[in-house]
């Protein structure tokens, strides 16, 4: 039988790294640009184009979801975290130096920037709602889904979500590049169970089912995000 024989191996030595002083867009993958196939003022435009011209056969302008396209500021983090050290939770506010309310962080404030007067019927926006409403879709609602959106006439894919955007119309493009936008996905390129059920709601020639309160929506996690960045030291949104 063999001998034992002792290995006398050196401990690695792993390089220090000092993590609170690595540049911002070090610390999460979402911290770039967005990749879209689509420009938002583009898709913005055509929307009113069709709008107008009387070809806007889903009635994507009527839903109001086109207004909201943001400008991406995490490219700005020093601004990104002024704001966040001048912002009080409770009042949901960015203060001044001497104390006064520059502009506050809610669904009135966002549609008063956008100059947007809505109804008081809008359906509230979460994910929790979006992933319950997919699991909800009968098997004709996605084939009608796909026969609207979808290149090929009458394709209907065998395999779960998520599917490459680039196999949807430009109807369909449009709306995945906004909606991903609006839920902070890094990519418009694949179409996950959440856009799906989005999708859902527009019909050939007929009025969107739902009005959903974007801004509620956008100003909740821009919220969130301003209480957690001190935890998670990056602004996702």
């Amino acid at each position: 039988m063999a001998a034992h024989v002792a290995l006398h191996v050196r401990p690695i030595t792993t390089p220090h790294l000092d993590l609170d002083h690595l540049p911002l867009a070090d610390r999460d993958f979402q911290i770039k640009d967005k990749s879209t196939q689509n420009l938002l003022l583009k898709i913005h435009c055509s929307s009113r184009d069709k709008y107008l011209n009387h070809t806007d056969d889903i009635s994507l302008w009527e839903s109001n979801f086109p207004e909201y396209q943001f400008p991406e500021v995490h490219v700005f983090p020093e601004i990104v975290h002024q704001c966040h050290a001048c912002y009080i939770p409770s009042l949901r506010a960015i203060m001044s130096p001497d104390q006064k309310i520059l502009f506050t962080i809610t669904d009135d404030s966002i549609n008063e920037m956008l100059q947007i007067q809505l109804g008081h019927n809008l359906i509230p926006l979460s994910i929790g709602d979006l992933l319950d409403q997919y699991s909800k879709l009968s098997l004709s609602k996605l084939a009608q889904i796909f026969q609207t959106f979808i290149v090929e006439e009458r394709y209907i894919p065998e395999d779960p979500p998520p599917y490459v955007s680039a196999m949807f119309f430009e109807r369909g493009k449009q709306i995945i590049t906004m909606i991903s936008c609006v839920l902070g996905y890094s990519t418009d390129e694949f179409v996950d169970e959440l856009v799906l059920a989005f999708m859902s709601i527009y019909t050939l020639g007929q009025p969107p089912v739902v009005l959903y309160n974007y801004a509620k929506f956008i100003a909740e996690i821009m919220h969130e995000q301003f209480t957690r960045m001190q935890n998670e030291r990056v602004f996702k949104y």
